[in-house]
């Protein structure tokens, strides 16, 4: 028996949302962590993305920030420990933990600047570790949270 024209567009709007789930809580995070590390990089070494956008390097450096706050904040957004929250703590909570991350991440990469030789590598090498670093410990946390939540 065929389906209903109401079944279909139920399954319509089940795969399209879906796919915008996917990608706010898949694509995007993982957007968010390589921005992040390249955002790191930039801070160790100004020149690097002048380089490659010479006229609008500062909104390019912004968007990796912007999208480094976006993917950390749905990743935190969409973890279980948060998921029986109401939405307005989920949101603000969100934004909290991405601004704290990200921020602390610029001060300890900005204190490393300062701390290393002046060699474009090294800078560039301790930035993409320490972001690296940060995002697997940020992980690592939220998910042992999620496992050890009651209920």
């Amino acid at each position: 028996m065929p389906k209903s024209e109401d079944e279909q567009n139920k399954a319509k709007s089940d795969k399209i949302g879906q796919a915008i789930e996917n990608v706010c809580f898949s694509y995007l995070p993982a957007i968010g962590a390589i921005s992040h590390t390249v955002f790191a990089i930039h801070i160790l070494d100004k020149s690097l993305i002048p380089r490659f956008f010479p006229v609008w390097h500062f909104g390019v450096a912004n968007s990796f920030l912007f999208n480094s706050h976006l993917g950390v904040g749905l990743y935190l957004y969409n973890s279980r420990c948060l998921s029986k929250a109401p939405v307005h703590n989920r949101i603000l909570w969100s934004v909290y933990g991405s601004v704290l991350f990200n921020f602390g991440s610029v001060l300890l990469f900005s204190t490393g600047k300062l701390l290393l030789v002046n060699d474009r590598l090294i800078g560039a090498l301790y930035a993409a570790a320490a972001s690296l670093s940060f995002l697997v410990i940020g992980k690592q946390y939220v998910e042992f949270v999620d496992e050890n939540i009651d209920g």
